[in-house]
């Protein structure tokens, strides 16, 4: 993950498209409710979503009417996954959660199809990422390496990557919430947690006509409203 400054490049994302980011996380809690039930302590998928949401600054009160309204709305959401290849080694995977997976599949292959990419088969491009919990702090005068370290020494941490505004905590997803938790407590400044697919792989740059096309790629799939998440081995220096 080489971009020099972390937390403005998110707080960029972040401020665009507000609300067909609400939208998204919302159809997540529902699907969440639907599988596991309305208490998140005993769906893990649940929690999730609502501290995403949360963190996107959904409100508490449009998330608990989402939580409430997906007990009556019948529709039936599928969790889907693609695998896809682009050009210049471009490795991407996209998750979707849809009422019709028809829908979904043939868009996503219009999008491709712009880009010059495909989907590839089931796990020939997830096996070049893994799965950690991703959390970023905010660094001031009293965040430093060690303190972070000495902080989380009692959980699964696989790095801690520093960067000109922040630094960022990689762990097994198995200790994402405690390590999280043990850092708000301790003071820190959590500017944004995840569990994410991070590549094995990174490409930095890209020749200015397949960035071109690359950046269309992304803004088609965040207005579609059946694709959840995008993650690619790209990330601009």
């Amino acid at each position: 993950m080489p971009r020099k400054h972390l937390v403005a490049s998110q707080t960029n994302s972040k401020q665009q498209q507000n609300a067909k980011i609400w939208q998204k996380l919302a159809r997540e809690i529902k699907a969440a409710v639907k599988v596991g039930g309305p208490n998140p302590e005993a769906n893990p998928r649940l929690k999730a979503a609502i501290e995403k949401a949360l963190s996107k600054n959904l409100s508490r009160e449009s998330i608990e009417k989402n939580i409430n309204g997906s007990q009556k709305d019948e529709s039936e959401l599928v969790n889907l996954e693609y695998e896809c290849y682009g050009p210049n080694g471009i490795q991407i995977i996209v998750d979707a959660l849809t009422d019709n997976p028809n829908r979904v599949a043939s868009n996503l292959r219009g999008y491709l199809s712009k880009f010059d990419a495909k989907i590839a088969k089931a796990n020939s491009v997830k096996s070049f990422f893994n799965k950690y919990g991703v959390i970023t702090i905010v660094k001031d005068d009293k965040v430093n390496m060690d303190s972070i370290m000495e902080t989380t020494m009692e959980y699964q941490i696989v790095d801690i990557v520093e960067y000109e505004d922040a630094f960022q905590v990689l762990t097994e997803p198995d200790d994402f919430y405690k390590a999280k938790d043990a850092l708000k407590s301790a003071g820190f400044n959590v500017f944004e947690a995840d569990i994410k697919m991070i590549s094995q792989n990174m490409i930095t740059s890209l020749p200015d006509n397949i960035k071109e096309k690359y950046d269309r790629f992304i803004a088609s799939c965040e207005d579609d409203d059946d694709i959840q998440s995008v993650v690619s081995n790209y990330d601009p220096e």
